[in-house]
């Protein structure tokens, strides 16, 4: 579920152009969160390069932030159009990963900022009763995809003079949470490591709590949707701890009146 085109997630702060000249890759663009970090920051004046599995839903938001986000800023602060590239890591290989980088190397000779907003719910199930390849696929996509990236990455990151690594991370549950919620704990633990190791790019997490979203519907079937928060009402605080959070650190948000 993501916001309409309609939504003022992007425009209503047209005068805040602090990501110009920036290119930030999203990784995981077309889910809900994706969505709403990129119409935010587009309407902050970065370029933006967007990956997701399907490249008609790519395409929509390309076009969306093309004819409604960027007309809206001055022209002097105002990012190039999207580039989009559907990409699919559960059966990425590593030459795959080398090759996404070689392209925007090529395209920009840097990147700002890395956005991991990917992510798959994977079996709802007792660990005792994990099926083994569904739970292999699950810690894939939402762990070891995500570091292979970054990983990637991590030269064109060390080309920027503020470089920034983003991952929307979950709290999970102590029940049933699956290889999902294992793949998270790592995620957190990877981002303390790495900041530790290498403390000249920032990186970090931040957990919006329950938005309104395909993955938590997936996850919580019977929570109700409107005890979500809708992603654009989490981004002043991802704009926020993109500014001031700390390298390695975890900003967990509440959501009013949910229970989480």
């Amino acid at each position: 579920m993501t916001d309409s085109p309609s939504s003022k997630t992007a425009a209503d702060s047209s005068t805040d152009t602090s990501f110009a000249g920036q290119v930030v890759l999203i990784n995981g663009a077309t889910g809900a969160l994706g969505t709403a970090i990129a119409q935010t920051l587009a309407a902050r004046g970065a370029t933006l390069i967007l990956l997701g599995r399907k490249l008609d839903q790519l395409d929509r938001l390309a076009d969306d932030i093309n004819q409604r986000v960027l007309p809206e800023l001055p022209a002097a602060s105002r990012g190039e159009p999207p580039l989009i590239q559907p990409v699919d890591f559960s059966g990425a290989a590593p030459e795959d990963y080398t090759t996404l980088v070689e392209g925007i190397e090529q395209a920009f000779g840097r990147l700002d900022l890395l956005v991991h907003a990917m992510g798959t719910a994977g079996e709802l199930a007792p660990l005792a009763q994990a099926d083994l390849m569904k739970f292999q696929e699950s810690l894939h996509v939402n762990l070891t995809a995500p570091f292979a990236l970054s990983r990637s990455a991590w030269p064109l990151l060390e080309q920027s003079e503020r470089p920034r690594v983003l991952f929307f991370t979950d709290r999970g549950t102590e029940a049933f949470g699956n290889a999902h919620d294992i793949a998270h704990a790592g995620v957190e633990r990877m981002i303390r490591q790495w900041a530790a190791e290498t403390p000249q790019v920032w990186i970090t997490g931040f957990d919006p709590g329950a938005v309104n979203s395909r993955l938590r519907h997936t996850r919580f079937p019977g929570e109700r949707s409107e005890d979500r928060q809708p992603p654009c009402a989490v981004m002043p605080a991802v704009l926020d701890w993109l500014e001031n959070g700390e390298s390695g650190a975890i900003c967990r948000q509440e959501t009013p009146n949910a229970a989480l």
